[in-house]
């Protein structure tokens, strides 16, 4: 069981026991706790998803960098075919990055 799981699992039983007590001031307190520990956790998730898809980023743009390169050493036009396809590829996924990062940042201003 991961840590976070236990910590909820712990919160939950510390708040059925304050309900079970009546003692509605620390039922609140727990509760308030959970919420902020969620909002947490959720920052946590967003924020690794945003690393992941900036790392992405930079991969994508050294393989086209790397591509660029390649096709103006390209003697034939098979090979310069091959690697114009492959760099398409990698702008179409650099583009669909970039449209979800957009989607995540104006989803964080508009809470």
């Amino acid at each position: 069981m991961n840590m976070q799981k236990r910590w909820v699992d712990d919160m939950l039983d510390l708040y059925n026991a304050a309900k079970r007590l009546g003692d509605d001031p620390w039922a609140q307190t727990i509760m308030e706790a959970l919420e902020a520990g969620y909002e947490a956790s959720e920052h946590n998730e967003q924020t690794r998803k945003q690393t992941l898809l900036e790392k992405r980023l930079i991969e994508i743009d050294a393989r086209l960098n790397l591509l660029r390169k390649e096709f103006e050493q390209a003697e034939s036009v098979k090979s310069r075919q091959q690697l114009y396809e492959q760099a398409i590829k990698l702008q179409v996924e650099r583009a669909q990055i970039e449209e979800e990062r957009k989607r995540h940042l104006d989803s964080i201003n508009s809470s």
